[in-house]
């Protein structure tokens, strides 16, 4: 596999992981719910939206389903997509209400019974979809998923120059903007934050456009092929965006749309319930907030965020069973969460990108040994995740980015600026009568 299309797949999994862990952050981060059993709303949402846009009269499948969401709106333009969006929201729902089903009578527990239980629960509900043939097809699980849009791929605009100057030049902007972004932070950083930016950014340099040119017989193709990732010369007679690279930019939207949700929410007066809770929840309710009431709906926020996560997840797999679901997942998105910063939504993307570039980055290592220690170092990347885990909490236990900054403009600041600077803005008559005052001998302690 080309290193581009690699990068393809790993952005893919930061997107939908990066989600998921989202949702696990308005929890855990914001609100302090330490939910273990996350995954089952990854898992719900996934299958709803499995069964609702999967065709009809599946052979192999003896389960609900085959309600065929796309068909019904194809009429419309664009009625697929339309179709399969619908059957997002309704999985994202379903990931919602059953998460208050375990709510309800598990969120009045202590944190640490709270964990065991929604594990227990998780782990049950993963239990009944595994041996329920009749609910989603048992242990045999869904391979008929519908893909999105997934007629109009390979997709060109002309020759094979056009689609190399547009989707290549749209490849060079995209990486010029993440270039530019990088800079900005390393310019405002200080200290381990402003080395550690430098150092990982010069070591995906060289990962991605030095070291394949070491051993490439035409370096100026490779060089290419790399730099132009969303360009796949082999998509169509003259090339063009493929699926997958499609798939990678619907999962980035949805990405930036639960990223945009979660911000808005947590920067709010709204969310500053949920900190309060998170911190105290004593204080917010001598305040008079039914602070059971907030526990709820942020457990109902994070568990919808997961549902289309779970969506996306069973696209970019291309099969659903409930295998696919164990608790580890739920753990992944913790370590995730802790090495990016706990309760910091950019901290949440940037500890998933850390975490799956050496899940999977490092799986290149295979071809520098014998086949027979492929165990073995399947078990060391998990062993080197839980050994970055344990130097970050031990040097930095906010995470690398550390827990965001709140600036919320409050009703009556821009007055309360304009008093402050209004004397600075008086005239200079006026800031010159102390002066003078004193010059005339006006200091009556003296």
């Amino acid at each position: 596999m080309a290193l581009a299309d690699f990068l393809i797949s790993l952005v893919t999994f930061v997107a939908i992981y990066g989600l998921f862990g989202l949702g696990l952050n308005v929890k855990f981060g914001f609100t302090g719910l330490i939910d273990f059993g996350h995954v089952a709303y990854f898992m719900v949402g996934g299958y709803v939206t499995a069964v609702l846009t999967m065709p009809a009269q599946v052979t192999g499948y003896d389960g609900l389903g085959g309600y065929a969401l796309p068909a019904l709106f194809g009429a419309v333009p664009g009625g697929t997509l339309l179709g399969w969006l619908v059957g997002v929201a309704v999985g994202m729902l379903a990931a919602a209400f059953v998460s208050l089903l375990v709510g309800v009578p598990t969120l009045r527990l202590r944190e640490d019974y709270l964990a065991i239980t929604a594990l227990g629960i998780a782990t049950i509900l993963n239990e009944v979809v595994l041996s329920e043939v009749w609910l989603f097809n048992g242990p045999f699980g869904i391979r008929s998923i519908h893909e999105p849009a997934a007629g109009a791929f390979p997709l060109g605009l002309g020759s094979f120059t056009v689609n190399l100057l547009v989707f290549g030049g749209l490849s060079v902007l995209a990486f010029a903007y993440a270039t530019y972004r990088v800079a900005r932070y390393v310019r405002a950083a200080s200290g381990r934050r402003r080395a550690l930016a430098v150092v990982v950014s010069l070591a995906f340099a060289a990962w991605y456009f030095v070291q394949p040119l070491l051993g490439a017989g035409n370096v100026v193709v490779t060089l290419q092929t790399n730099l132009t990732f969303l360009f796949d010369p082999n998509a169509g007679p003259n090339g063009g965006l493929d699926y997958d690279r499609f798939f990678m930019l619907l999962s980035l939207a949805f990405l930036a749309g639960g990223y945009w949700w979660s911000q808005r929410t947590i920067n709010s007066p709204y969310g500053r319930v949920l900190r309060a809770v998170r911190d105290d929840e004593d204080v917010p309710r001598a305040l008079g907030k039914e602070t059971f009431r907030y526990k709820i709906q942020a457990l109902l926020f994070g568990s919808a965020l997961a549902g289309a996560a779970g969506a996306l997840y069973t696209i970019h797999i291309g099969f659903i069973s409930p295998d696919q679901f164990g608790a580890m997942i739920t753990f992944f998105a913790f370590a995730s969460v802790i090495i990016g910063g706990t309760a910091n939504n950019a901290g949440v993307v940037v500890g998933t990108a850390v975490f799956w570039a050496i899940n999977s980055g490092t799986q290149f290592l295979n071809d520098y040994f014998p086949s027979e220690y492929a165990v073995q170092l399947s078990a060391s990347r998990l062993i080197l995740i839980g050994i970055i885990l344990i130097v970050i909490l031990y040097y930095r236990p906010e995470g690398i980015l550390g827990e965001q900054d709140y600036d919320i403009t409050l009703p009556g600041d821009d007055a309360a600026d304009a008093d402050v600077a209004g004397p600075e803005a008086g005239s200079s008559d006026a800031t010159a009568a102390p002066d003078t005052a004193e010059a005339n001998g006006g200091g009556r302690d003296e």
